[in-house]
């Protein structure tokens, strides 16, 4: 498993004074967007970066055959639409709300301005970056030399560390996933990944419980990283 120093949940919120709150609030635009609305799509042009201020934003990519690649899930005080922010290029993926989002839309000389406010943002900023750099090397490895049984398990530790609550040794992914978006997310289909979490079920490593995943049994998922179908 990769270690939690790399994760890129950084709620910006709570690292920001009263004084950059006031004069983010000042600057910033202020929306919100309905379930299933995008923010922004490929190709783009890239002016402004965006911060959610209650809600969850999908980041995609579509193949010409309209299936989804989801990078990651964005939720409250984190950042999203930072990594062509600043070499003026196009969008190279979709951001959409996956429920109703608030966002604070910051154009880019008022980010600018707030970094120069607060030089620590761009601390905050470089190791968001690279978390996600990091992220998408595990992602990329896992699915050129990981099986989809391995993949899946991975995906679900790490949903385990970022969004999950451990009580006595279990793990209660606190946020729902479809299967869909699942699959999505390691290259997989719905059906494939439907039947690798009934497995995980029949052997105890998780359970489902409503709208609510189980990680019963960490080290066993743990173990399947290096396994073979």
């Amino acid at each position: 498993m990769e270690k939690k120093w790399y994760l890129d949940r950084i709620d910006l919120f709570s690292e920001l004074s009263e004084e950059d709150i006031g004069f983010l609030m000042k600057n910033a635009v202020r929306k919100s967007v309905e379930k299933g609305s995008c923010v922004f799509s490929s190709e783009d042009p890239v002016d402004a970066v965006y911060l959610i201020q209650a809600g969850t934003v999908k980041i995609y990519d579509l193949a010409e055959s309209g299936r989804e690649s989801i990078f990651w899930f964005r939720y409250r005080g984190e950042f999203f639409g930072l990594a062509e922010a600043f070499g003026g290029e196009e969008r190279m993926c979709f951001a959409e709300a996956v429920e109703p989002t608030t966002i604070f839309l910051i154009k880019r000389t008022v980010f600018e301005e707030l970094i120069q406010r607060n030089p620590r943002i761009a601390l905050i900023v470089i190791k968001i970056l690279a978390a996600r750099m990091r992220r998408l090397g595990v992602s990329l490895n896992a699915l050129h030399f990981q099986d989809l049984r391995s993949r899946l398990a991975q995906l679900l530790l790490s949903l385990g560390d970022l969004c999950g609550v451990e009580t006595e040794g279990r793990i209660t992914i606190e946020r729902k996933f479809t299967h869909q978006e699942l699959a999505d997310m390691i290259g997989a289909t719905r059906q494939r990944v439907t039947e690798a979490l009934n497995n995980f079920v029949k052997d105890g490593s998780i359970r489902c419980s409503g709208k609510k995943m189980v990680i019963l049994d960490p080290q066993k998922l743990s173990k399947m990283l290096r396994s073979i179908d």
